[in-house]
């Protein structure tokens, strides 16, 4: 990466949901390189997260642990208080990356249960990840209109950025996989879901607080939720993610593939 892209997030505090694995992990490392980040990782087993630890060993105060699971709205809760209480100030970069695939099911064999566990944790936990942030007054900041001129002067652009983990399989405007794609109904109308709710977070929360959202499309991924099945690695995937995120694209409202292209939702 070039001296410009790291410095995007130089200095600043980024939080990674699901961190403790696959493009989590991957995401984790990236922010890590650059200067002065401190990044916290969340997993739901911190104890497990052994590649964490060694990364810990070697970022030191830099990278921050904590225990998540993203399916369950009391653990959500605790986690933004803790934060708060742990002297986290605010939170520049979220990344909702947290997410699972579930049974790999045929038209004739998904429950309902099946839906609902893809969508509490792929829509659901992300929505109420940023809800909690929030009202812990860890992302975003006023808007600039409410403030005095040498405030503004110094808050000018986006306060928070969030980018949610989406996939292409999610779009309705896709016409090279998603619209030739059967099957994986939960999996897809979860991050569906996930797509609307970040319409929704960029109307309520754009002009009031500068929080820019933006969807991604990590590919496919050989990872634990692809089952070790994909065409590229997280490697791959991770590095062209943190490029948008680096980039000088435009990326609230927006919908990015890591290859840089955009993608109809």
């Amino acid at each position: 990466f070039t001296c410009k892209e790291m410095a995007r997030f130089a200095d600043k505090s980024i939080v990674i949901t699901g961190g403790s694995k696959g493009i989590g992990l991957g995401l984790v490392q990236k922010f890590l390189s650059c200067p002065g980040s401190r990044v916290v990782a969340t997993t739901r087993k911190p104890a497990d997260a052994l590649e964490l630890s060694a990364l810990q060993q070697q970022f030191k105060d830099r990278l921050q642990v904590n225990e998540l699971d993203t399916s369950n709205a009391a653990s959500i809760k605790k986690f933004a208080a803790d934060l708060k209480l742990g002297g986290l100030k605010h939170v520049d970069v979220l990344v909702n990356n947290a997410g699972i695939y579930g049974r790999r099911l045929g038209l004739t064999e998904l429950e309902p249960e099946d839906f609902m566990a893809a969508f509490q944790t792929n829509a659901v936990g992300p929505f109420l990840v940023v809800q909690q942030l929030l009202a812990a007054g860890l992302i975003g900041s006023p808007s600039a209109e409410n403030l005095d001129t040498s405030v503004q002067q110094q808050q000018e652009g986006c306060s928070t950025l969030i980018a949610n983990i989406s996939s292409i399989v999610a779009s309705h405007g896709d016409q090279e996989v998603s619209s030739k794609m059967g099957g994986g109904y939960a999996y897809r109308a979860s991050k569906a879901a996930l797509n609307i709710i970040n319409k929704a977070l960029c109307n309520d929360l754009t002009a009031s607080h500068r929080v820019e959202s933006v969807l991604l499309h990590p590919g496919y991924v050989r990872t634990d939720l692809t089952g070790g099945l994909g065409v590229i690695d997280v490697k791959e995937s991770t590095d062209g993610l943190f490029a948008v995120l680096s980039s000088e694209k435009p990326l609230n409202n927006k919908f990015y593939s890591y290859t840089g292209d955009e993608i109809p939702w």
